[in-house]
């Protein structure tokens, strides 16, 4: 399996957080099988092109096909780091991860749909810039106008996509606390109960930044869907701040954190 693979013979990880679930697990299986399903469902769900050029311009979807990959493989990994880090297999754990399957099957057309318009817009608009063309990009294009939605219609995706990650951080950091709340069990150390209260800090800011972003559509309608969208690239810079707070917290004051479990 690919976390079999990934895990080698690690038994820490680079802060010193020891490894409780290095085998994988029939729960870890499963996911593993879900989130190939969902890859493949992204490639399934297009249409088969009827002639050559019509192959060249569902090429043009490629940018939001590679999106949707990261930003599932960036899910799988929260959710393999998880399951390393604790080796949970209680009934919270089980009835959690079920959840989290049927989210995340649930999202994936949301989540295609939004990524291939975005991509394709994107790429098409920049070759058109630089005045290239071709029949399958006009055709490529005339599919983007075709798919355009009213501002109704993009406060209703924005909604749909905001919800799919919002359950799905939640889910996974309910996942910490329930191990947090299982820390005797577990034998977590000081420093490892500290980095998973910083792991909870970080998905309490994913769930909030989803938050944020569906009310911003609510309250300002499907025109307001751009700033909606741009609430989730403060992601890649809040959460390293996060971090880094949390780990100069913890050289300035480590006696007193291990000693709180802070």
């Amino acid at each position: 399996m690919i976390r079999d693979l990934i895990n080698k013979h690690q038994k820490y990880s680079k802060s010193g957080f020891r490894y409780r679930g290095l085998n994988a697990s029939r729960i870890e299986n499963l996911t593993d099988t879900v989130f190939g399903f969902a890859i493949t469902l992204l490639v399934i769900a297009s249409q088969v092109p009827k002639s050559y050029v019509e192959l060249q311009a569902s090429m043009y979807e490629f940018v939001g096909f590679v999106a949707c990959v990261l930003l599932l493989f960036g899910i799988w990994n929260n959710h393999n780091n998880f399951f390393k880090h604790y080796g949970l297999q209680d009934n919270v754990t089980k009835s959690l991860n079920f959840l989290f399957l049927f989210v995340l099957l649930f999202y994936i057309y949301p989540l295609k749909y939004l990524f291939s318009f975005l991509g394709s817009v994107i790429l098409i608009n920049l070759l058109m810039y630089f005045d290239f063309s071709s029949p399958a990009l006009i055709l490529a294009r005339d599919k983007t106008i075709m798919a355009n939605m009213d501002a109704e219609q993009w406060a209703d995706l924005m909604v749909r996509f905001g919800l799919g990650l919002f359950f799905i951080y939640l889910i996974i950091g309910l996942m910490h606390i329930n191990a947090l709340k299982k820390k005797e069990l577990l034998e977590l150390n000081a420093i490892e109960i500290f980095d998973t209260k910083g792991f909870i800090w970080a998905y309490f800011y994913l769930i909030l930044t989803a938050c944020v972003s569906i009310l911003v559509v609510m309250i300002g309608g499907g025109t307001f869907s751009l700033y909606s969208g741009l609430c989730y690239l403060t992601i890649p810079i809040a959460l390293p701040l996060i971090r880094k707070f949390r780990n100069k917290k913890f050289k300035s004051k480590p006696d007193e954190i291990l000693l709180n479990n802070d």
